[in-house]
C-alpha cells in the first residue's frame, strides 16, 4: 500500500474531514446515500455514475524529476492499469455528501491536464502539489508546512508557508489554475487540504525558527525578502543565497532586511545611537551583535531616559538593523498575549514602559533564557499549542521597570539624555535608510571576526548572563581591544543600576543608617518583623517621613524588598543575607564590612532561634491574658 492509499484508508475510519467522508465504490446499481445528524443527505450519488467519473480521471502519475527536493511527506499516486482504474472495488472514491458533483476541468492552452483526463477532486489536486515537488512536513511542535516552490523573474525559490495560511493556498489555487484552468469548489479544496495535513503529518519534524538560526558553527539570517534569502555567516565570512532547506517561518508583520555592503563602519551606528564612553559604546555593540546571533542568550536592553530623550526612536533603530517589523513598537503586556509577541516577534520592542509586577518580570526572564509554553488550542478539545522562544528584548521607560534581582541580572541598561537639539524625523529616517545596508555590513564583518576567536576567549566568571559575557569579550578582542575592557564596561554598567535602585528606594537609608550603629559591633540577626520594627525607630528617631512611608506595611513584604534590595546594597558595604531556615522562623542578617572582635564570641544560630521562640510564646501568654 503507497502513501496516498494510506492516508485514504485512514480518512476512511475517521469520522469525516470538514463534513466529508471516503468511502469504496460498492457493487450495486443502487444510489449510495450517507446519513449526516440522522438524516439523509439532500443529493445522493449514484454509484454508477461515480464509478464512471473515476474511470475517466485515472492517469498514470508524473514522476518528478532527478535533481528535484527530497518528497518525505508528500503524496505518491500509484500507477494502474486500465482494468484497475475501471474496477469500482479498487479505487478509493470520495463522496461528497450534500455537495455537487466534482467539477470536470476544460482543455488546457498551456500544456495542463485535458478535460478528458481531469477530474478536480481532493485526490486529484494533492497528487498536482506532489507533481509539481511541493514539499510536506511539520516543525518541532507539530505545526505542518509547505516548501514550495516558486517562479520569480525567471528564477526558482522556495518558500515555508504554513499549510494553513491564505499564502499557501493562493499558491495552490494558482498552481490548479495554472495546470487545468479551472478552479475548484471550495468543499474539495477544504479535503484537499486536509490530505496534505495528512502528508505532513507522516514527514519527519524540521526545526523552524524566526528571523535567526544557527546549524553548527554557522549563523543563518533571514533576509525576509520576496526571494526568501538569507545570509549565512561563519568564520570565514558571509554571503546572501537562497535558502536551501526549511530554516524559518515569516509572521505576517515580517518586513525585509537591507541588502548588506561591505567595508561599511560600525562607528556610523554611534551618530544615531549617542553614548557617553567607549565602554558603553562597547558594551551596546556587543548587544547588538549577540542580537543577530542565535547561539547566546542575549540580555535585556532597558533604554532609559526623560521625556525628550529619543528613547523610542533609539529602540526603532535598533529593531530596524535586526527584525525589521511592521509593528515595530509594542505596549500590549497582557500575559495571556505575551507569549505569543515573544513567538512572532524576533526583537520585541516594548514602548514607554513604567513597571513589571512580579510575572510580568519572570516571563520575560524566561524569554531571555529560553521559554516554552504550552497552551489548549480550543476550549472544546485537548489539543495543545506549543511555542519556544529564546529572544533579545527591547523595553525603552524613564527608568527601569523592575528591581528584582533576577530581572536586573539579565539587563543591560542604555541611558539617554535629553536632545539639545530636535531635527525633524523625516530627516532622520532619510540619513539612517541611506545608512542601513552599510550598517548591517559592518555589523556581518564584526561578527564573523567576533565567531573567529570566539572559542578561544576565555570566559567571565562573575557575571550571570556568562554566555554573553564571553560573546562580549570576544566582541573586544574582535575590535582590538582587551577582554578586560568589556568586564569593566559591563561591570560598571550593572553597578549604575544598582545606583539607580538605590536612588529610586527611600528605605534605602534607614537601611545604611541601621547598619551604621553595626560599625564597631557584630553582625545583626533577626525575624522580618523585628527589623521591621528597629526601621520603624530610626524612621522616628531621624525625622524621614519618606523613608518611613516607603516601609512595607507587613514583614512579609519585607522579605521581599529585603531580597530585592541585597545585590544593590552590597554596593554600598551593607550585606543583607537570609540564614538558614529553622522550624521557629525565618531570619535575616544585616552586617558590614567589620573586623569583628576576637575576644568576643560569634552569635549562634540555635541561641537565636530559642530566643525567637521564646518572645513568640511571652507574646501568646500576653495576648491570653489582655483576653482574659
Amino acid at each position: 500500500m503507497d502513501a496516498t492509499q494510506t492516508l485514504v484508508a485512514k480518512a476512511q475510519k475517521s469520522d469525516g474531514l470538514n463534513g466529508h467522508e471516503f468511502a469504496p465504490e460498492m457493487e450495486t446499481n443502487n444510489p449510495v446515500p450517507l446519513k449526516r445528524n440522522g438524516r439523509k443527505p439532500q443529493k445522493e450519488v449514484n454509484e454508477q455514475a461515480v464509478t464512471a467519473s473515476s474511470a475517466q480521471t485515472s492517469s498514470p502519475p508524473v514522476t518528478p524529476d532527478s535533481g528535484t527536493i527530497p518528497t518525505s511527506g508528500s503524496l505518491e499516486m500509484p500507477p494502474q492499469s486500465t482494468a484497475e482504474a475501471t474496477t469500482p472495488a479498487s479505487v478509493p472514491t470520495l463522496i461528497v455528501k450534500a455537495e455537487p458533483e466534482p467539477v470536470v476541468a476544460p482543455q488546457s492552452r498551456n500544456g495542463g491536464q485535458s478535460a478528458a483526463t481531469v477530474t478536480l477532486t481532493p485526490v486529484v489536486i494533492a497528487q498536482s502539489a506532489h507533481e509539481a515537488n511541493i514539499r510536506f512536513f511539520q516543525d518541532q511542535h507539530g505545526n505542518v508546512f509547505a516548501w514550495v516552490p516558486v517562479q520569480l523573474d525567471g528564477k526558482e525559490h522556495f518558500e515555508c508557508l504554513g499549510i494553513k495560511s491564505r499564502t499557501f493556498l493562493a499558491r495552490l489555487l494558482e498552481l490548479i489554475k495554472q495546470r487545468t484552468e479551472h478552479m475548484p469548489q471550495l468543499s474539495v479544496l477544504k479535503q484537499a487540504i486536509e490530505i496534505l495535513q495528512l502528508a505532513a503529518y507522516r514527514a519527519p519534524k524540521q526545526k523552524l525558527d524566526n528571523r535567526r538560526t544557527t546549524d553548527g558553527d554557522e549563523v543563518f539570517i533571514d533576509m525576509g525578502d520576496e526571494n526568501w534569502s538569507m545570509i549565512r555567516v561563519n568564520r570565514d565570512g558571509w554571503q546572501v543565497t537562497r535558502q536551501d532547506k526549511p530554516r524559518f517561518f515569516r509572521p505576517q508583520h515580517m518586513q525585509a532586511l537591507p541588502i548588506p555592503q561591505q567595508n561599511g563602519n560600525l562607528d556610523e551606528l554611534f551618530t544615531f545611537l549617542p553614548t557617553e564612553n567607549d565602554g558603553e559604546k562597547l558594551l551596546l555593540t556587543a548587544w547588538t551583535l549577540g542580537g543577530m546571533n542565535a547561539r547566546i542568550p542575549n540580555p535585556i536592553l532597558v533604554i532609559t531616559g526623560q521625556q525628550g530623550s529619543a528613547k523610542t526612536t533609539r529602540s526603532l533603530r535598533l529593531r530596524s538593523l535586526l527584525d525589521p517589523s511592521s509593528t515595530p513598537v509594542l505596549g500590549d503586556l497582557e500575559m495571556s498575549n505575551l507569549f505569543l509577541t515573544f513567538q512572532h516577534h524576533a526583537v520585541p520592542c516594548f514602548e514607554n514602559v513604567s513597571h513589571f509586577n512580579r510575572r510580568e518580570a519572570d516571563m520575560f526572564c524566561r524569554a531571555v533564557t529560553g521559554n516554552g509554553v504550552e497552551r489548549r488550542k480550543l476550549y472544546t478539545d485537548g489539543d495543545q499549542v506549543l511555542y519556544s522562544f529564546r529572544r533579545p528584548i527591547i523595553i525603552n521607560g524613564i527608568d527601569t521597570p523592575s528591581t528584582r534581582p533576577d530581572f536586573l541580572d539579565r539587563c543591560v541598561t542604555y541611558n539617554c539624555r535629553r536632545m539639545d537639539q530636535f531635527i525633524p524625523l523625516e530627516e532622520l529616517d532619510r540619513q539612517f535608510e541611506a545608512a542601513r545596508p552599510r550598517l548591517l555590513g559592518a555589523m556581518l564583518d564584526l561578527l564573523v571576526k567576533t565567531l573567529r576567536v570566539l572559542d578561544t576567549t576565555p570566559p567571565a566568571t562573575k557575571f550571570r548572563m556568562a554566555d554573553f559575557a564571553r560573546f562580549g569579550r570576544a566582541v573586544a578582542v574582535a575590535l582590538g581591544k582587551k577582554p578586560e575592557d568589556f568586564d569593566d564596561a559591563y561591570q560598571m554598567n550593572i553597578q549604575q543600576q544598582n545606583f539607580e535602585i538605590l536612588e529610586d528606594a527611600p528605605m534605602v537609608r534607614l537601611l545604611e543608617t541601621f547598619a551604621s550603629k553595626l560599625a564597631s559591633k557584630k553582625p545583626w540577626a533577626g525575624t522580618a518583623e523585628k527589623l521591621l520594627a528597629e526601621l520603624r525607630e530610626v524612621a522616628h528617631n531621624t525625622g524621614d517621613t519618606d523613608g518611613k512611608n516607603d516601609l512595607p506595611k507587613s514583614a512579609r513584604w519585607l522579605s521581599g524588598r529585603l531580597g530585592e534590595l541585597a545585590p544593590a546594597m552590597a554596593s554600598r558595604q551593607v550585606f543583607i543575607r537570609k540564614l538558614p531556615r529553622t522550624n521557629a522562623a525565618r531570619l535575616w542578617e544585616v552586617a558590614t564590612p567589620v573586623t569583628p572582635d576576637p575576644n568576643e564570641e560569634p552569635y549562634d544560630i540555635q541561641v537565636l532561634m530559642d530566643q525567637v521562640k521564646e518572645e513568640e510564646e511571652e507574646a501568646k501568654r500576653k495576648a491570653a491574658l489582655t483576653q482574659g
